[in-house]
């Protein structure tokens, strides 16, 4: 059992041209806004849940370097395209993200002190 919260998302290696997966707590500012969040809202989960998806809009929603553009197999007309972004992807398990955030409150704090976060 590893002891450092970890939710991975999908993105653009720009320097690379790859996609990679990302661990959205790896972000620094994220990071430590969701820590400070756990201080003011450590009784309040509600509060803490708007919050956090405040943060998470703010650091990941509609910046050109946290999108990349879904399409199907083998291309068609490419009609159906569709760009996703890093908050896209927390949204779609949003209810799940907040949860696995709030009950692993400990590990953040601890991957903060310890890894270097970007």
């Amino acid at each position: 059992m590893r002891d450092y919260i970890m939710y991975n998302v999908y993105c653009e290696d720009v320097n690379r041209r790859i996609f990679r997966q990302f661990n959205v707590f790896n972000h620094g500012g994220f990071a430590k806004d969701t820590q400070k969040n756990f201080k003011k809202n450590k009784d309040n989960r509600e509060a803490f849940g708007e919050q956090l998806r405040k943060d998470a809009m703010y650091y990941f929603w509609s910046k050109c370097e946290w999108e990349i553009i879904v399409s199907s197999w083998p291309p068609s007309d490419r009609t159906s395209d569709v760009k996703v972004d890093v908050y896209d992807q927390l949204m779609m398990n949003w209810d799940i993200f907040e949860e696995y955030v709030w009950n692993h409150r400990k590990e953040l704090n601890k991957h903060i002190k310890q890894w270097k976060v970007y």
